[in-house]
């Protein structure tokens, strides 16, 4: 079989390296129950006499050897396949030409001439991705390498500058690059990390592969060990099919399944849903991956800038304040918060763990913040918290008329107002329920809550918010707040009901 061939292959390479080398050069094979699932979703409508298969990354070509597998398996076979793989690493390239021979002899057993060509070269920089130019009937397929570029130097990032914002990763040029080619009776599917769905670095890769791309199904691995688990890669994958871009339906929807790992793909939860409830429609276009039918955001309009709220980052960086924070309470210095003072729904102040204050002058206080009711919360968490967001009501207990906030936290306030009890206990909890939780993980996974998706979340009426404050008291448990949230969105949901 070819793909066992491959696979056979991929793992005589992958042996070879040390684990330094093989995260360096970015390869991670596919394993072969997912190599087929790829391919069989692939081709899966395909009925053209002349089949074109890109596969820009081949490594040891199993995702070749399945889309080939599959297609002479389809009962209407295809007269020609045209076939173009790309191989950066020389030391690949003998076992893809004898795999190509043997796809070869499969091709001529079963009557369907196969043309097929191995490039040994930078597929980024070859003329097919410069040129943008969509390829009739191409079917693209890959696992591409991972690992970031800098944008200066590297000639990839410079190529396809268009899907570079920030710090590029290469497999999202990959992504984009092969986005640009795939024509509106073409195919494209890849197997990669999920972070390109979300956040502001893959944002220029998302809009172009939007543009020129119709996503029609999504696949995610919930297991962060079991995409890849030969290989131990520790990513949250996921595989994305989509159709090169036409008129869309107005009542499209895209197909959304879930397993574990490569082992219970048979068991893969399935949900269709509405393409506006999976793709953002705004500048970001980010994607999510809710697990409900329902959206239990729907018709919220409201955000953070609505209630005149607004989130920035800690203002005191430690390195550059160092002259003014202190180990000690001295003369004219106020309390300092760092990241091991804020827990869920608690602000402990001091823990005598690190430099605990800082000098309120003239010269500092354009990094001190008013004293006053905000919602602090951790920029960083560890991966295995109860919920995304780490956060709490601060009520402005502390002494001062200002207070530091160190660079590893965010903040929640209102310039040029303030914001009251209930408003930083009700929008605490909101942020720590279940119900936000959720959202956020269908957004970004086990990745931590930036600035910009805190700015970009829904929110119910500030009422609510204020209602939900009015329940709860100082350092709340998240059982409490998950009360507090339910009881007053449910009875949001009646009055509107009873409108």
């Amino acid at each position: 079989m070819l793909v066992t061939f491959a696979h056979e292959e991929g793992r005589a390479f992958t042996n070879q390296l040390s684990r330094v080398e093989q995260k360096k050069l970015g390869q991670f094979m596919t394993p072969p129950a997912i190599a087929q699932f790829m391919a069989r979703r692939l081709v899966v409508d395909v009925t053209l006499p002349l089949v074109r298969v890109l596969e820009p990354a081949a490594g040891a070509g199993i995702l070749a050897a399945a889309v080939i597998d599959e297609l002479l398996s389809k009962p209407s076979l295809p007269e020609r396949i045209e076939l173009l793989m790309f191989e950066y690493d020389a030391r690949l390239v003998p076992g893809l030409k004898v795999l190509a021979g043997k796809m070869d002899e499969a091709c001529r057993a079963k009557g369907v001439v196969l043309d097929w060509e191995l490039v040994n070269s930078d597929f980024l920089l070859s003329e097919i991705a410069l040129s943008g130019q969509p390829v009739p009937g191409l079917l693209t397929i890959s696992n591409p390498p991972f690992f970031k570029l800098n944008k200066a130097f590297d000639e990839r990032a410079k190529a396809h500058a268009y899907a570079v914002y920030g710090q590029p990763n290469i497999y999202s040029l990959f992504m984009a690059a092969c986005a640009r080619l795939t024509p509106p009776d073409g195919r494209w599917c890849f197997i990669t990390p999920r972070s390109w769905m979300a956040g502001q670095y893959f944002r220029a890769a998302r809009q172009t592969m939007l543009r020129c791309l119709t996503m029609d199904h999504l696949h995610a691995f919930e297991s962060r060990r079991e995409g890849f688990e030969e290989d131990a890669v520790l990513q949250e994958t996921v595989i994305a099919w989509a159709r090169g871009r036409a008129t869309a339906a107005h009542d499209a929807s895209i197909l959304l399944t879930r397993s574990q790992g490569a082992g219970d793909l048979d068991q893969a939860e399935v949900q269709n849903l509405p393409v506006d409830r999976v793709v953002g429609a705004d500048e970001h276009a980010m994607l999510s991956l809710p697990k409900g039918t329902v959206n239990p955001f729907e018709g919220w309009t409201s955000t953070l800038r609505t209630y005149g709220l607004e989130v920035s980052t800690g203002p005191v960086v430690a390195f550059r304040a160092a002259r003014f924070i202190r180990e000690h309470l001295v003369n004219g210095s106020v309390p300092l918060l760092w990241l091991q003072h804020v827990g869920q729904q608690t602000v402990r102040w001091p823990v005598q763990k690190k430099r605990e204050h800082i000098v309120a002058t003239a010269e500092s206080a354009w990094m001190l913040v008013r004293n006053e009711p905000m919602v602090v919360m951790r920029r960083f968490s560890p991966k295995e918290d109860q919920r995304r967001v780490t956060c709490a009501a601060y009520e402005g207990q502390l002494p001062g008329a200002v207070i530091g906030l160190e660079n590893h936290l965010n903040f929640v306030y209102r310039p040029g107002g303030s914001m009251t009890v209930d408003e930083a206990r009700g929008l605490s909890a909101f942020l720590a329920s279940t119900v936000v939780d959720d959202y956020f993980r269908a957004l970004a996974g086990s990745t931590q809550v930036n600035a910009t998706e805190l700015r970009r979340l829904p929110l119910p009426p500030l009422a609510v918010l204020k209602a939900i404050g009015a329940r709860l008291s100082v350092s709340p448990s998240l059982e409490a707040c998950d009360r507090a949230v339910a009881n007053e969105l449910g009875l949001m949901a009646a009055q509107e009901r009873a409108a």
